[in-house]
């Protein structure tokens, strides 16, 4: 029998048990048929019903007692769904996500409790229904709790957030936060977030650049950035004031490191030389924009991101960057999940993290002819 094969059967006496499940045909409490009963049945071994009832309990529909046999769970009493939703619109394009979502995943095993996992792409038409639609298919397999990165970089991104809030607020399923808001600073939502001191990081960025005596400092980020990029260029606007530098709205600039007008606008005729950038991804773009303009980096432009993603230290000029510890986040991810979950009606709560300032190659001028 091939695994395909082998896991259809699965599947099936998981799904036919399941579907009786929610349509009444068991009772709260009722003991389910025994291993022996549903491999006689469907004419299985007892590992195939034992894989299909161990999902059926990891997803809060039963219990197992070793020795008694399988229960229906009693969904209004104390026992709780041990499911739980991740929903990262980022996770496979921006590398912070993967890391913070394996060891959300490692700290649920941990803790005993399973993850649904889904993503979408932001260039899918279907972009507001799908997101909605994974929304509700989290809820409709009760899961006890969902982790959401709102969506950024894209011109709809506010109103396909707000259509995935509206339905967690349908359900009251709680709902941590990875990463930002999604309403505009200085709003807060009524969910818990977890995610990188963005303010502390940007002023720790800027004063990098201010210690070398520089009287003007840039910072660049793409349209439709989340509000953590907000967060941080105010911290960097604040690092400027406190170094007695008087920031000038034009040395923030939106718009999309690719574009080699843009860039070269930036640059040449506006005079950015010294620039932040709101996270790796866009200094590397950068970096590779301005190699291929004949713009040399660091010796006409310096420049630095946020994240420390793996390839910062791998690019032809390494990326000075703001490091944000991703173990550290998605266990603390997970701790504020199962407090808000023990903590159905309390105020939300923000965990931040500070950066760590990592100093390579793209922001040392050499000693002589800096501007």
């Amino acid at each position: 029998m091939d695994v395909g094969q082998k896991n259809g059967k699965y599947l099936k006496i998981y799904r036919e048990i399941k579907e009786k499940l929610l349509s009444g045909g068991f009772q709260e409490g009722d003991k389910l048929p025994t291993e022996t009963e549903y491999s006689e049945q469907y004419a299985v071994s007892r590992p195939t019903v034992t894989k299909a009832l161990n999902a059926l309990a990891d997803e809060g529909f039963i219990t197992r007692k070793t020795g008694s046999g399988s229960y229906v769970r009693n969904q209004t009493g104390e026992t709780k769904s041990k499911l739980l939703g991740l929903l990262i619109p980022g996770l496979g394009r921006g590398e912070i996500f993967e890391p913070i979502s394996a060891q959300i995943a490692w700290e649920a095993e941990k803790n005993n409790y399973s993850l649904l996992w889904s993503g979408f792409d932001k260039t899918d038409k279907m972009h507001p229904l799908s997101s909605t639609a994974i929304a509700r298919r989290y809820i409709d397999n009760r899961a006890a709790g969902i982790f959401f990165q709102p969506l950024e970089l894209w011109y709809e991104a506010e109103e396909v957030n707000r259509q995935v809030v509206r339905v967690f607020q349908s359900s009251s399923v709680p709902v941590v936060l990875i990463d930002s808001d999604y309403t505009p600073y200085p709003q807060r939502s009524a969910y818990d977030l977890v995610g990188l001191d963005n303010f502390q990081a940007g002023y720790t960025a800027a004063l990098h650049f201010l210690k070398k005596g520089l009287q003007r400092l840039d910072f660049l980020f793409r349209p439709y950035s989340a509000e953590s990029v907000g967060l941080r260029i105010r911290g960097y606007v604040s690092a400027l004031f406190d170094g007695g530098v008087h920031p000038d709205p034009r040395w923030i600039h939106g718009g999309y490191p690719e574009d080699p007008r843009f860039v070269k606008k930036m640059i040449q005729e506006e005079g950015a030389r010294d620039i932040i950038c709101a996270n790796d991804e866009t200094a590397s773009v950068l970096l590779q924009t301005l190699e291929r303009e004949g713009i040399s980096v660091p010796e006409d432009v310096r420049i630095m991101g946020f994240d420390d993603v793996k390839y910062a230290q791998h690019l032809k000029v390494p990326l000075s960057t703001i490091r944000q510890p991703c173990d550290v986040l998605g266990q603390l991810a997970m701790e504020l999940m199962l407090w808000r979950i023990d903590h159905p009606t309390a105020p939300p709560r923000t965990v931040t993290v500070p950066g760590t300032l990592v100093v390579r190659a793209s922001s040392e001028a050499p000693e002589k002819g800096h501007p």
